[in-house]
């Protein structure tokens, strides 16, 4: 029942996020899921979703320096600022969502917080990713 629950999930967060992204990152989505299918327990489910949020983790980096090429100081030393500031949100706002799934009963949570850093680092990603690809008018 839990499998199938977070399977929903998976299906609804990576379904909706298709569509406005042009398939960006279908690939890494598409590994996860199919990982997660073939997990037999937690631990494996949690290994899947840590190797998601490695490969998507590498994208974002992938799409920071591309975003980066070519532009104006100004431009770079402000992305740099602000990414710095993301850093320190992403990692008090993932503390804040330990604690609360701490105090959760159940192997499920787990799960649910490997989910929400993988979603975190992979949101960061296509928005990068819709930045730099935002003034391309021809396709």
């Amino acid at each position: 029942m839990k499998k199938m629950l977070l399977t929903a999930l998976l299906l609804i967060s990576t379904t909706a996020s298709y569509a406005a992204t042009d398939d960006y990152g279908k690939d890494l989505d598409d590994n996860l899921t199919a990982c997660t299918n073939k997990a037999e327990n937690t631990l494996a489910t949690i290994d899947c979703f840590n190797d998601g949020l490695k490969a998507w983790d590498a994208e974002l980096n992938k799409q920071y320096k591309l975003l980066l090429a070519d532009q104006s100081d100004e431009f770079k030393n402000s992305l740099k600022k602000s990414q710095v500031a993301w850093i320190k949100y992403r990692d008090s706002y993932l503390e804040a969502m330990q604690a609360f799934y701490r105090q959760q009963d159940g192997t499920i949570w787990g799960i649910i917080i490997s989910d929400a850093k993988l979603r975190v680092t992979r949101d960061k990603a296509i928005e990068l990713y819709k930045l730099r690809t935002s003034t391309n008018l021809e396709g």
